[in-house]
């Protein structure tokens, strides 16, 4: 078919469907009502003389044409995209989507330079669209090798081939015990600290294998997706874990939290800048917000 803007609209609502596996997240992401997104899609399918997908009782699924459709439509919005960029760049202006992922809980680093790169970033002449996305390591890994994402920026325990790691700084956990744990009370006494390794342990999954290598063998009892979760479980006062000193600061100054043998079980953590292997050089909009990224971190 000949493309023209409706059909540009019809696709996008259709890529939205298959990227948020149904109704209902591309009702949120769109703010079309189900059956505005239905008539959308079967007007779409009308235009290409195919059915892309099947609804119904049995929920939201792309037949084996609707994935091919879906797999072109996104290499067309990349063009689309690529072409929006470059013809505002001979402009001098950055135009795009900036995606950036981050590890949970960093916003109570005080090193963390993303608050300052964004910052410096829009006082840049540019028409930039920023989304920010959380996700363990590993998520942030796998979206940066599709391309759902720019840059990210977080502890990367695992490298990944295909993505490339810039240190930007250090940061430090500690081990941590709750207000009502054994532990807690012989520390404020500054009694001798029993064998750590009897007590229950949590830790986020994602950075399991590096937590025990710090603390020896342990209790493992809990796991955790993020560090929200990890605090709550060492707030209950039945569970150690490690969390670094910039998010368990606040609990300590509480006294609901304290560290256990500070000078003993401290763990370093490379905090990095991660990019797609030479996927995003020639992308300037990301390359100027590498460029802030690396000026902020290099002034704190």
């Amino acid at each position: 078919m000949n493309v023209d803007n409706i059909d540009l609209r019809l696709l996008r609502v259709f890529h939205t469907l298959a990227e948020s596996g149904g109704f209902a997240g591309a009702q949120a992401k769109l703010g079309l009502t189900p059956s505005t997104l239905s008539i959308h899609l079967s007007n779409l399918e009308q235009r290409l003389g195919m059915t892309l997908c099947e609804r119904g009782r049995n929920g939201f699924r792309l037949t084996e044409k609707g994935e091919r459709v879906h797999r072109a439509t996104k290499r067309l919005f990349h063009a689309l995209d690529d072409f929006r960029t470059e013809t505002a760049s001979l402009r001098g202006r950055l135009v795009g989507e900036l995606t950036i992922g981050l590890v949970d809980s960093t916003v109570t680093d005080s090193r963390s330079p993303i608050a300052a790169a964004i910052n410096r970033f829009e006082q840049r002449d540019n028409e930039v669209h920023i989304r920010l996305a959380v996700d363990r390591p590993s998520g942030l890994n796998h979206a940066l090798l599709d391309g759902r994402l720019n840059l990210a920026v977080a502890v990367f325990p695992h490298h990944v081939a295909g993505v490339e790691y810039e240190t930007l700084y250090t940061e430090t956990s500690l081990l941590y015990c709750g207000h009502g744990h054994p532990l807690y009370e012989r520390i404020g006494a500054g009694l001798e600290v029993p064998d750590v390794t009897r007590y229950h342990f949590v830790a986020r999954a994602y950075s399991l294998e590096r937590d025990l290598a710090a603390i020896g063998r342990a209790n493992h009892k809990a796991s955790v997706e993020n560090m929200e979760a990890q605090a709550h479980l060492i707030l209950s006062g039945q569970f150690i874990g490690f969390l670094p000193e910039h998010y368990a600061a606040q609990w300590v100054a509480a006294e609901r939290m304290r560290a256990v043998q500070p000078d003993r079980y401290r763990m370093p953590s490379d905090i990095a800048l991660a990019l797609p292997a030479a996927a995003t050089r020639s992308n300037q909009f990301v390359r100027a917000f590498c460029d802030d990224l690396r000026a902020a971190n290099a002034a704190r």
